[in-house]
């Protein structure tokens, strides 16, 4: 495979990723009450519908500019409004929680089709492979307690029932300081990477891997 077809295939299995976890997501939001994810068209697994036009040409354009050695993207973000749901702390768990389970399920279902093509197709198993080690480092990335992540939002959670001061306090620093947290994002995962390399290894067991 020539390394522009390689670029290509990253930001299209980068692009699967996100669109399963963004339906599973936009699935729990609606059956917890919320109606917005079907007033914004996003339950379905149907990608067009996922489509973000800056973040998904991002997905592709990047890995070809740097050669591989850069990676960044979005597709259509999963809004809610937890004033839908009967619970708001549960709804607001669950919703965070399956952002994350979303993308150890993929982990795991890349780990039953690699061993099912292992001996029939020569390509399709490196494929699998690639796509779950990208499963599993989106699955440790989201954990950081950044806002737009699910560890952000289970954080938020933790704090407003056991300290809302620093609750406020966090969410009044994210709203000051959005543009300072975009440039310090990349530098950010760079110092903890050490940390989300061995997330991702546990994600990778989970997984079956």
């Amino acid at each position: 495979m020539g390394n522009l077809s390689l670029y290509i295939l990253i930001g299209l299995l980068l692009f699967i990723i996100l669109v399963i976890r963004n339906a599973i997501k936009a699935y729990v939001i609606y059956y917890l009450g919320d109606p917005t994810p079907k007033y914004r068209k996003l339950l379905t697994f149907n990608p067009v519908n996922h489509i973000d036009p800056v973040g998904t040409m991002l997905l592709f354009i990047l890995p070809i500019l740097s050669g591989g050695r850069f990676v960044f993207g979005w597709v259509r973000y999963v809004d809610y409004d937890p004033n839908y749901f009967k619970n708001r702390d549960i709804g607001e768990l669950v919703v965070g929680s399956f952002g994350l389970l979303s993308f150890l399920m993929i982990i795991a279902l890349c780990k039953v089709l690699y061993v099912y093509f292992y001996t029939l197709n020569p390509f399709l198993p490196s494929v699998f492979q690639l796509l779950a080690y990208m499963s599993a480092f989106l699955f440790a990335l989201n954990l950081l307690p950044i806002k737009g992540f699910d560890g952000y939002i289970i954080l938020s959670l933790i704090l407003r029932n056991f300290n809302k001061r620093m609750y406020y306090a966090l969410e009044d620093f994210y709203l000051r300081n959005q543009f300072l947290i975009l440039i310090l994002f990349f530098p950010l995962i760079y110092i903890f990477y050490p940390v989300l390399s061995f997330l991702v290894i546990i994600a990778l067991k989970i997984g079956g891997w």
